[in-house]
């Protein structure tokens, strides 16, 4: 689970409630499934861990703070703090992306917002950094999926390209250098660069972003440029970008970097972004946008997983409370995530948040009615003891996983071949794995046996 540190300080600033104890963090941390796992008030620091891997925007301290004044007002409708510029756009927006359409098999996708007067401190960059890296790396699979980048404004020119460039010929200085670097070379001799090229596997031209002066920006996912890319305390205005290779993950990743600045009390300007082909939000998109979907629930669905009658007053109170938007429409209700959440995706997820919402302590625990002991099927009765007699008689029992790699059901087998002539090739493979190792779904037994054998 997600564990992040935050300066205490930073913390109760945001909070607005002068000085905080541990227990009274501790206490507060039940509206987002955290705990403390370290208070140093002496250095100024804590650790929390978070214990929802759904809700990235809970990952620094902009998010929990945000999700506790929710909670203590009356949510978004009647005093929580709103987020205008996902609706209350006049005009088109002034500053424009195009992406290129040779971007589409590398890394087709980019969201970017621009946010101006809020002065960057120590805590705040440290907090930025933090949430950079945590959304990367976790949220975005190490960065495969989803890379973030901030930039001082005032260096750049509008438009900006998001295109494609020669690996030998591109050049620019690197976050962390000071000489020009080709692309190649970033990948071969900078750390991010070694630590990121996977993400870039198959290329034989890289991302690179470029705005209207010829000025390199950055070359995503690997890292910034010196000169536009690094963010110092004192600066004011930034542009921030996300790209990737999934639409509403890049979407929701700059939502919720849009809301932290405006907590922090920026002004967030929108972007519009220009794709080669339509998107399932069109082909220009302005950004950051709320493409947040209602969830129809009911009365009686609260009824039948919590085992007690709610109220209609009760019900929108706690979950407006907790930052949705809720509208009646007959005996249901259409209830919508705040657009920093992506994460409801079933009615018992709506009331899992009006669970939170209430507190686990204003429910009566109950013993179960029934009394019931567990015990093995016949026919797994049977299973063991013919395991048992033929492990007696000098047979190894094997034990395989259904998940393996491509490695070992193909390169391992000598098939060098994969089509009809040979159905144990035929292989259904993971679209994102976390690990190659358990990329594929395993075809026949026979790899996985010899495996066994040669260990």
């Amino acid at each position: 689970m997600p564990t992040i540190e935050i300066k205490i300080s930073d913390f109760e600033s945001l909070l607005g409630k002068g000085k905080i104890s541990e227990s009274e963090l501790e206490s507060l941390l039940e509206y987002v499934k955290g705990e403390v796992k370290e208070f140093l008030p002496k250095e100024d620091s804590a650790k929390i861990e978070l214990n929802d891997s759904n809700r990235p925007d809970l990952w620094c301290s902009e998010g929990i703070v945000r999700q506790i004044r929710l909670m203590e007002s009356n949510g978004p409708a009647t005093g929580g703090k709103g987020y205008p510029f996902f609706t209350d756009r006049k005009g088109p927006a002034e500053r424009r992306v195009i992406v290129s359409k040779e971007l589409k098999s590398i890394r087709p996708y980019l969201a970017a917002c621009v946010a101006r007067g809020m002065r960057v401190s120590d805590p705040i960059l440290v907090q930025l950094i933090q949430t950079q890296e945590k959304l990367a790396e976790i949220f975005g699979r190490k960065r495969q999926t989803v890379s973030i980048g901030l930039y001082r404004l005032p260096k750049i020119v509008f438009p900006v390209r998001y295109e494609v460039a020669d690996p030998a010929r591109t050049r620019f200085t690197p976050l962390g250098f000071d000489q020009p670097m080709s692309l190649a070379e970033i990948l071969a001799r900078h750390p991010k660069g070694i630590a990121y090229a996977p993400t870039l596997k198959g290329a034989d031209r890289y991302p690179i972003l470029i705005d209207a002066k010829e000025q390199i920006l950055s070359f995503p996912p690997i890292i910034n440029s010196r000169e536009i890319g690094e963010v110092q305390v004192g600066d004011s205005d930034l542009f921030v970008e996300v790209t990737g290779t999934d639409l509403r993950m890049v979407l929701l990743a700059l939502n919720i970097f849009a809301c932290n600045l405006a907590d922090r009390g920026a002004t967030v300007e929108p972007v519009a972004v220009h794709f080669p082909e339509e998107t399932e939000f069109g082909g220009e998109i302005v950004m950051p946008l709320d493409f947040s979907a209602p969830m129809e629930v009911s009365l009686d669905d609260f009824d039948q997983v919590l085992g007690e009658k709610v109220a209609k007053e009760e019900m929108v109170s706690l979950l407006s409370r907790y930052g949705h938007r809720l509208s009646e429409e007959g005996k249901r209700f259409r209830v919508t995530a705040p657009p920093y959440r992506d994460d409801i995706m079933h009615p018992i997820d709506v009331i899992e948040d009006f669970v939170i919402s209430r507190g686990i302590a204003h429910f009566d625990p109950e013993m179960p009615s029934t009394f019931t002991v567990g015990s093995l099927s016949p026919l797994e009765r049977l299973s063991d003891r013919i395991r048992e007699e033929m492990v007696g008689l000098g047979f190894q029992e094997v034990f395989s996983n259904v998940l393996g790699s491509r490695q070992e059901f193909v390169e391992r087998m000598r098939i060098e071949r994969v089509g009809k002539e040979r159905p144990e090739a035929r292989l259904i493979e993971i679209k994102n794995p976390m690990t190659d190792r358990f990329s594929v779904l395993r075809p026949w037994l026979l790899p996985l046996l010899l495996r066994v054998e040669s260990a």
